[in-house]
């Protein structure tokens, strides 16, 4: 999905594709309890505000509104991406499954750096960068964030390829997702990488969690509401 001029309709396709497949992990669920702890630990009256970054179609974002409503929690929503044809999408799926949510184009490293949010998620995106680039990404997000920055993505291992190359042909018909995530986990970054590029962004406090499959959610404090 990264291929310039990709028609829009298997862009689509391929956005259908990843939404279904990320329904079967258990990262969501991860970090929505991550998300749920940062509501709750706000005084009463006060909202929390989260941004997606990257957030490709908005499955994410909206499995995040979703759950804030059934649990009644005062939770903002919004995500941003680089590609329109993916805000597009995010918004029009969003209005189908009536949850409020403000999708919009940005480019994390062209654009200023979205600001004014409690808790900044970036999902399956940090495997589609160098090593500077993500470490650029997460010193704009710990920059960000007032409250935390949780990081969702894949695993480099052998079990990742071979969950990622069956996954993707038994739940999902797009070539492009077909294609695209056995590369994915050849691209992503190995466990023990992760205290290098925490290290490297100035991050010196994290956790990390394993979560089905093969994938990680690496959390760590922002900095935006330390002067506040």
């Amino acid at each position: 999905m990264d291929q310039p001029g990709l028609d829009e309709s298997d862009h689509a396709a391929a956005l259908r594709g990843l939404a279904t497949i990320n329904r079967f992990s258990r990262a969501r669920q991860a970090v929505w309890q991550q998300i749920k702890a940062a509501a709750t630990a706000l005084p009463d009256g006060e909202r929390l505000r989260v941004l997606d970054l990257a957030c490709g179609g908005g499955d994410f974002a909206q499995y995040v509104a979703e759950r804030a409503r059934r649990e009644s929690l005062d939770i903002d929503v919004a995500g941003c991406d680089i590609s329109l044809t993916a805000v597009n999408f995010a918004n029009e799926s969003a209005e189908h499954r009536g949850v409020a949510i403000n999708f919009f184009v940005c480019d994390l490293f062209g654009d200023a750096f979205p600001t004014g949010y409690d808790v900044i998620t970036c999902n399956l995106f940090l495997h589609h960068l160098e090593r500077p680039g993500a470490v650029e990404l997460m010193r704009s997000m710990t920059a960000a964030a007032r409250q935390r920055v949780i990081v969702c993505d894949l695993r480099r291992s052998r079990l990742g390829y071979a969950l990622a190359w069956a996954g993707t042909r038994i739940l999902s018909r797009s070539p492009i997702v077909h294609n695209d995530g056995p590369l994915s986990v050849k691209a992503a970054f190995q466990l023990s990488e992760l205290p290098e590029l925490c290290a490297e962004a100035g991050i010196t406090e994290h956790q990390v969690r394993r979560v089905w499959p093969q994938r990680f959610v690496l959390t760590w404090p922002g900095t935006a509401g330390a002067s506040t």
